[in-house]
Formats: C-alpha cells, sequence, structure tokens
C-alpha cells in the first residue's frame, strides 16, 4: 500500500469517528442503491475498517470478558448441574473398595485349636433336647389319624432316633478313647510298655458293646440286627467281582 492510499485512510478514520445518527444512516441509505459490485470496491478503496465502523459504528471500550456461568441448586438435596460443554475426562477416580475380609475358624489360627471334648461338653444340650423331640414325635404319633401325616411322623422320628444313637456312639468311643489313653499314662509313669490296640481288636470291641446295649433293649432288637447285618453281607458278596484268581 502507498503512503497516499494510507493518509487516505487515516483521514476517512477520522471523519467516521466525526458522525453522528443521522449523518450514518443517510450513509447507509445512499449506500443501499449501490451495487454489490460497486460496494466491494468502496471497501477495497476506504479500508474494511472505515466501511465497518462507516455503518456500523465504532464500538466504545473494551470487549466485555463472557463470565463463566454459575451452576447453583435450588435446592440442597437436589443434584448440581454440571455443565454440558466441559469435556469428561477419561480416567475416573473410583474410590477404593475395602475388601471385606472372610475368615473360616476351622482354618484361623486365632481362634484356637479344635477340642472334641470340650465341643461336646458345650453342645451336649442338644442330646437333651432331641430327646424331648423324639418323645413329642411318639406322642403325636399316637394320636394321628391321617396316613400321610402318620408316615411323616415315622420318618422323622427314624432319624431323630438315628442321631441320637449316632451321637451316643460317639460319646462312647470318646469315653473309651479317654480311658485307653490314662491307661497308658498311667503305664508309662510305672515304667511299663503301654499296649496300643489295633482297629481289628476296637471294631471286635465295637460290636460287643453294641451287641450288649442290642440285648438289654430286647430278643427282637437283636435278631433285627442280625438279620440286617446278614442282608448287607448278601449285597456286599453280590457286587464282589467274580472269576478274579
Amino acid at each position: 500500500m502507498s503512503s497516499s492510499e494510507s493518509e487516505d485512510n487515516y483521514d476517512n478514520s477520522e471523519k467516521t469517528e466525526d458522525l453522528d445518527d443521522g449523518e450514518r444512516t443517510a450513509i447507509r441509505s445512499e449506500l443501499s442503491t449501490l451495487s454489490f459490485e460497486e460496494l466491494q470496491k468502496l471497501k477495497e478503496r476506504i479500508g474494511a475498517k472505515v466501511y465497518k465502523e462507516a455503518i456500523f459504528g465504532k464500538k466504545d471500550g473494551k470487549i466485555e470478558s463472557v463470565k463463566p456461568k454459575v451452576f447453583k441448586r435450588e435446592n440442597k438435596n437436589r443434584p448440581r448441574e454440571m455443565s454440558s460443554k466441559k469435556p469428561v475426562s477419561m480416567m475416573i477416580d473410583v474410590p477404593k473398595v475395602r475388601k471385606k475380609e472372610i475368615r473360616d475358624p476351622r482354618f484361623d489360627p486365632l481362634c484356637g485349636e479344635f477340642n472334641k471334648k470340650q465341643f461336646a461338653d458345650d453342645y451336649n444340650f442338644l442330646t437333651e433336647m432331641r430327646m424331648n423331640d423324639i418323645k413329642a414325635t411318639r406322642a403325636e404319633l399316637r394320636q394321628t389319624t391321617d396316613p400321610e401325616k402318620a408316615l411323616k411322623l415315622r420318618r422323622l422320628l427314624q432319624r431323630l432316633n438315628e442321631q441320637h444313637k449316632a451321637s451316643r456312639m460317639k460319646k462312647t468311643e470318646r469315653m473309651e478313647m479317654e480311658k485307653q489313653k490314662k491307661q497308658a499314662e498311667k503305664e508309662v509313669s510305672e515304667g511299663k510298655q503301654p499296649y496300643y490296640k489295633n482297629k481289628s481288636e476296637k471294631r471286635v470291641e465295637a460290636l460287643v458293646s453294641q451287641f450288649e446295649e442290642l440285648r438289654k433293649e430286647g430278643a427282637t432288637r437283636v435278631q433285627r440286627h442280625i438279620k440286617r447285618r446278614q442282608q448287607k453281607v448278601k449285597r456286599r458278596s453280590h457286587k464282589a467281582p467274580t472269576g478274579v484268581s
């Protein structure tokens, strides 16, 4: 751009500063009659800045800074409104959840060692409760007339009797083991060699004690037990493979 053109633009910019609203309106009406080509040539001759100021006027002061919108809640219990223009970060801070530790008292050394005798003594009241259930079931079985209910009561009574029998046998075995342990400790204290029974001897003694208990209950009880024992041995012999040398 030449120096003469720059001086013309400077003079035009000073003139546009002195224009009032009336003169600017007259300029707009005159420019409205011009063609687009003529307006483009005028804009190139006087400059784009002067052209815009002549038509739209000069802006006073600096451009106001856009204040960020403050999102407020009408009620403190409502969720806070977030701007949709703010991008969500890919990395989300997830709070760490404390892992729940599961402790099994059977394998936890903090719970101590399992003592069968102590456990049996602590839960000895279950035997008395089971005996009361057996008595109540027998009394209800005598009074009932419904065959389906009687069948259910017989099965319940059989299950309770088997549980009571198993607990009684365990108690007997535990007492026998304690007796043998005390006998061995006594022999060791006396300087003798203690005698420990093998499994076959223990099994024979258990069968003898079981037979004695059945004989106390009655002869029919013994015969029934012997019959069941024979049937069990017979079934086992049938299941055994044949022709094996």
